[in-house]
């Protein structure tokens, strides 16, 4: 099969028509033919989705992810989260007074953390267990739409089926393989027919042949006796005149 001329060709079976497929050694048979036929199909979108391009690029939205992924492609240690700016030490130099400036700031910055935290665990108590039964009514109601989604994509492949099978006519195929079958049969009884009469007409012709000979034959011993006659009547004469 030419590829360029059939760019757009999937190939496809009719299990449901195809049932030769179930005989011993005939899968192997079909996966070798088609492994083949797919050679010759280099372009082919088969091809294409095989031939994953060795240059795409991901996560190109997400700085983070894309930093994360190539980290882990050079196999490089995750780097640990720095946790030094929660904790409430003294400063080194108890003598500068910038650097407990600096300690003093971050502590206020721990105790305003400390009552956010506790801000959100009061809206959380609060508001959470209603905020978490809507979330799974949410969820509930898209499991629905994909369910009947699903179902409906299930039905559509089914009439797709049987549309296919419809317009792929198996019924018609069985009755043009009964007709060929039949038509072959016909076929190999003209064939003996045909072969018996040349049989026949040999003979025929052996016989003719026979005959012509024969005849030629009789036509022979004529001959001889007709050219034997004037030789007995000279002989009659010359015995008068003695």
């Amino acid at each position: 099969m030419d590829t360029n001329e059939y760019p757009e060709v999937t190939i496809d079976s009719l299990p449901y028509i195809d049932h030769e497929i179930g005989y011993e050694g005939m899968r192997a048979k079909v996966d070798k033919l088609v492994e083949q036929e797919m050679r010759k199909r280099s372009n082919s979108k088969r091809d294409q989705a095989l031939n994953f391009p060795s240059n795409f690029e991901f996560f190109k939205n997400s700085p983070i992810l894309a930093t994360e992924y190539q980290r882990v492609q050079q196999g490089k240690a995750i780097v640990e989260m720095d946790t030094s700016r929660y904790k409430l030490s003294e400063p080194d130099n108890k003598e500068d007074v910038e650097s407990w400036s600096k300690a003093v700031d971050n502590s206020k910055s721990q105790l305003q953390h400390q009552d956010l935290r506790l801000f959100n665990l009061e809206l959380l108590q609060k508001y959470g267990a209603n905020a978490w039964r809507l979330h799974n009514f949410q969820l509930e109601h898209e499991l629905q739409q994909y369910q009947k989604t699903l179902e409906e994509y299930r039905q559509s492949i089914l009439e797709l089926n049987k549309q296919r099978k419809t317009e792929q006519a198996g019924s018609q195929i069985e009755s043009l393989e009964l007709k060929w079958t039949k038509m072959i049969g016909q076929t190999l009884q003209v064939e003996v027919a045909c072969a018996s009469l040349e049989s026949e007409l040999r003979q025929l012709k052996q016989r003719e042949q026979e005959l012509i000979a024969q005849l030629e034959l009789v036509n022979q011993n004529d001959d001889d006796k007709v050219e034997s006659q004037p030789n007995s009547e000279d002989e009659a004469e010359k015995e008068k005149e003695a």
